[in-house]
């Protein structure tokens, strides 16, 4: 799922048939679907499936999966029309209440609503630009009740599929995310450029190369923003597009300056030192 999300960031095409949606669907859930829940149908599934109330925990069915299979792929080649064609209405509306209708539809047994976050982020990034829509599904996740309320609401009898309501709260969730993306942003920002200026200053350094410099950024980023323990020569290597020999003797020249430490051996991992930053 993450590699597929990373496709995000470059070039893509958008879906224009109900197999480009099974091609999406099989790249982002591979290996991560039981066998019994993988679609059986042509395309989709071709069986009954059944949406339950997620709040409550009662059980109780809140929706029923369109079907048969004919239905599923003829109601989502119209989705798929309205999203990519229908200019009159404005495309964040138009994200928003396909979302809504993807999950609705159902195609799938399970692994609909990563399918459907996918999807929808390939989307937004029409409006938003690329990195901005990866906080549609992080925002889904951090609330996920409120997530989900919108669709049981938008599925209950009384609300007789009225889209008002599901629309503001898929709005809202994004726009909760993209603030926290844009605190957390500006929080690295500051760290990468404090960690800048101390390697700037740092005297041990004056007399090395800018591969050591470069090292020690590199090693930085991961001490600020990585929950690994380091970074091996094997990856110091396939980042600079230099030998192993090469990342291995500066490496020791940071050991012996007492810049970076090792954890472990075969393989060894390097760290910046872990109180570099708090001197």
């Amino acid at each position: 799922m993450i590699k597929s999300y990373f496709r995000l960031l470059d070039d893509f095409e958008f879906p224009q048939t109900s197999k480009d949606i099974r091609k999406i669907y099989d790249d982002i859930t591979q290996g991560e679907i039981d066998s019994q829940e993988l679609p059986d149908g042509e395309i989709f599934r071709k069986e009954t499936t059944y949406i339950f109330m997620k709040k409550s925990g009662s059980g109780k069915v809140v929706h029923q999966g369109i079907t048969p299979e004919s239905e599923i792929i003829s109601l989502t080649e119209r989705l798929l029309n309205f999203i990519n064609n229908d200019s009159d209405i404005p495309n964040l509306i138009k994200v928003a209440v396909s979302h809504y209708y993807f999950g609705y539809i159902h195609p799938f047994y399970d692994g609909n609503g990563r399918t459907s976050r996918f999807i929808s982020s390939m989307y937004l990034s029409k409006d938003l630009g690329n990195i901005s829509t990866l906080s549609l599904s992080r925002g889904c996740n951090k609330y996920k009740t409120k997530y989900l309320e919108a669709f049981e609401i938008s599925n209950s009898i009384r609300s007789r599929g009225e889209m008002n309501s599901f629309i503001e709260t898929f709005l809202e969730i994004i726009i909760e995310a993209l603030k926290q993306m844009n605190t957390e942003l500006k929080e690295k920002s500051l760290l990468l450029n404090m960690a800048l200026k101390k390697l700037d200053d740092e005297p041990k350094l004056q007399g090395l190369t800018k591969n050591h410099k470069d090292i020690m950024f590199v090693l930085a980023q991961n001490h600020f923003f990585d929950s690994s323990s380091g970074l091996t020569v094997s990856d110091l290597a396939e980042m600079f597009e230099k030998s192993a020999v090469t990342i291995r003797k500066i490496v020791k020249e940071l050991l012996d300056f007492s810049l970076v430490e090792q954890e472990g051996e075969r393989p060894a991992y390097f760290c910046i030192r872990h109180k570099y930053f708090e001197e």
